[in-house]
């Protein structure tokens, strides 16, 4: 019996990681590792990301719980995953030491390109 448990979470867990299963509407923006991922500042609140490496390159807004992104912030993200949702990790820095962690609030696709997205103050 103990075996039998121990299985069936080990099944629920790898589900649980799957890509496909992530509750990131249709898109995965893989957060596994640094280089994976590009990602900046689109307004106070929210972050731009998009795949680095693939063939998906279409850009998520993801929202955060951080108080105040700044334009010129780094940004990092980080996911217990492969795909980023709901409850991870994200840090934005500045240049000038001001940093904030914050946790991911939704992830949706953008209809613009990473590249022609602009920052907003609003």
């Amino acid at each position: 019996m103990k075996h039998a448990v121990l299985s069936l979470s080990l099944s629920l867990l790898l589900l649980a990681a799957t890509p496909a299963l992530a509750d990131t509407g249709s898109i995965c923006i893989d957060a596994s590792s640094r280089t994976a991922y590009n990602a900046r500042p689109l307004a106070q609140h929210d972050v731009l990301a998009r795949n680095a490496l693939g063939s998906d390159h279409r850009a998520a807004r993801i929202t955060t719980t951080c108080i105040h992104i700044y334009r010129a912030s780094f940004v990092a993200l980080r996911s217990l995953t492969r795909c980023i949702d709901k409850g991870d990790e994200v840090a934005v820095s500045t240049i000038d030491g001001r940093h904030e962690s914050c946790r991911v609030t939704g992830v949706t696709p953008v209809a613009e390109s990473y590249a022609d997205a602009k920052y907003s103050s609003e």
